[in-house]
């Protein structure tokens, strides 16, 4: 039936656990700044972080462009940094981005049916692109650690695009690149109001993959497909792959 399988990342196909907002993670990254050269007091880099990627999203919402914009968070942190008077280069940036990635991580692994779901696709002849709201310089080394990169025909990462689901653009946009015929495209991921929502108001079909405890059924539910165990096998099972 479908030709196209486009697939969300965190909670989908990636299993991931991070902690960016707590003040235990502020202050573990600021000692790990100044063990790189950067000199933050926990509490003043807390502070202008979170202010300056407020502002950040703020003047992204205010500017009208999309119903659902994305910021860079490099942007954030040259602000941040230039307080102390640093001006990162671009080698300095990827290293406090990995950095705070990095410390940020309770656990990541690959849900355990994972790599037989895109093995099966790939075997049928079948595309697979990923559509992810995030911040490439935070998944990229994500997505290489994993190995998951061969297995996309294409990826398009929210902060690249300056937009993010559940906004229809960042769908149009796939289609638009990767010339994907929407009734042959099946969106598959684990959030109602981002990868569902979006992908119906962009007019493709949804796979949603419950991973709650417990399944609640809609009474118009905004994908087409479910799986209530949150088995990506279903996938392959339901659009008759097998």
């Amino acid at each position: 039936m479908y030709q196209n399988y486009i697939f969300d990342l965190y909670g989908t196909l990636v299993d991931i656990r991070t902690d960016e907002r707590s003040r235990n993670f502020f202050k573990k990254y600021a000692k790990w700044l100044r063990r790189q050269g950067f000199h933050f007091e926990w509490k003043l880099f807390y502070t202008l972080y979170t202010m300056t990627e407020r502002e950040h999203r703020e003047k992204a919402a205010q500017s009208g462009r999309y119903t659902k914009p994305e910021i860079q968070i490099e942007e954030v942190f040259q602000e941040v940094f230039a307080v102390n008077g640093y001006v990162l280069s671009s080698e300095q940036m990827a290293d406090i981005c990995a950095g705070f990635r990095r410390i940020s991580l309770i656990y990541m692994r690959l849900f355990p049916d994972t790599l037989a779901c895109l093995d099966g696709l790939k075997k049928a002849g079948k595309k697979i692109y990923l559509l992810s709201n995030a911040q490439r310089s935070f998944t990229w080394q994500e997505l290489e650690l994993t190995g998951l990169i061969p297995y996309f025909d294409g990826i398009l990462i929210s902060s690249d695009e300056r937009c993010m689901k559940p906004d229809p653009e960042f769908y149009n946009i796939c289609c638009e690149r990767y010339q994907l015929d929407k009734a042959q495209s099946v969106m598959i991921g684990n959030e109602l109001g981002s990868d569902m929502a979006g992908a119906k108001a962009a007019g493709i079909d949804g796979f949603y993959i419950n991973r709650c405890a417990v399944f609640h059924r809609e009474e118009e539910p905004a994908y087409r497909y479910v799986s209530t165990e949150g088995s990506l096998l279903e996938v392959l099972k339901q659009t008759g792959v097998i």
